[in-house]
């Protein structure tokens, strides 16, 4: 495995002694594989959240690791609130308890480890796949630019694109950015992505940030928040995209 850089982590447990053991068991991975690593602890899932409002931290995190059975918001919640913030990041869950297992393919958790005597092993194991997969996740983005700036957006945190002003503004977690171009070139720039939808003629949405369609408004209401109306000729291919 070749080194990535400034691999992020956000380590929440409430226990210190478990946050220590943890943050260990990263650092051995860093010297095993030559990676920097950046970690940040948190005590708290309410911390962490609070962070995270942040949209610098927000979308430069690559992996989260969450204790379940912490004081005040437990780590399930707050799980839920980063995927429903569009946070595009791996998230493990780190703990004692088993029976919350199922709830983590809920929020598209990438992995599950109990707190016991074979974690090392298993942490390690783990750590090392889900770091992999940020490297792909870093591969997979697309450059944007407008006078003065360039931004690198990574697709999966992509919600939809907009036709402003014959101008493109593109919505990606909890932020947007407007340059010039037209909706045919990102559709050619996007071309073989099935998770892209033509929905009108002034929106292009991405399925996997949808969160319900509305049959009798002929909206689709995306994760975000936005409401996007659904041209009549788009509905049918919507409905089986979704199906599908």
């Amino acid at each position: 495995m070749q080194s990535i850089a400034a691999l992020k982590i956000a380590l929440c447990d409430d226990d210190q002694e478990e946050r220590a053991y943890f943050y260990g068991l990263c650092k051995k991975m860093k010297e095993q594989k030559n990676l920097k690593i950046r970690i940040k602890e948190y005590q708290s899932g309410d911390a962490l959240l609070n962070d995270f409002q942040d949209s610098k931290i927000f979308s430069t995190v690559d992996l989260v690791l969450l204790d379940i059975g912490m004081p005040g918001i437990s780590g399930v919640e707050v799980a839920k609130k980063l995927r429903q913030d569009s946070f595009g990041g791996q998230v493990i869950f780190v703990t004692k308890s088993e029976r919350h297992w199922k709830t983590a393919f809920d929020v598209k958790a990438f992995n599950y480890i109990t707190k016991n005597k074979d974690a090392e092993e298993r942490f390690l194991m783990v750590l090392a796949e889900a770091i992999e997969e940020a490297k792909k996740r870093r591969d997979r983005t697309l450059l944007f630019s407008s006078i003065g700036e360039t931004r690198k957006i990574e697709v999966a945190t992509i919600s939809h694109f907009e036709v402003i002003n014959k101008k493109i503004c593109v919505y990606y977690g909890q932020n947007q950015f407007e340059f010039t171009s037209s909706m045919v070139k990102i559709e050619e720039l996007l071309f073989g992505n099935e998770d892209f939808l033509k929905v009108n003629r002034s929106y292009l949405i991405s399925l996997s940030h949808i969160e319900k369609y509305e049959e009798k408004g002929k909206n689709v209401v995306m994760q975000n928040g936005a409401v996007i109306p659904v041209g009549r000729q788009y509905i049918k291919k919507l409905k089986e995209s979704i199906k599908k």
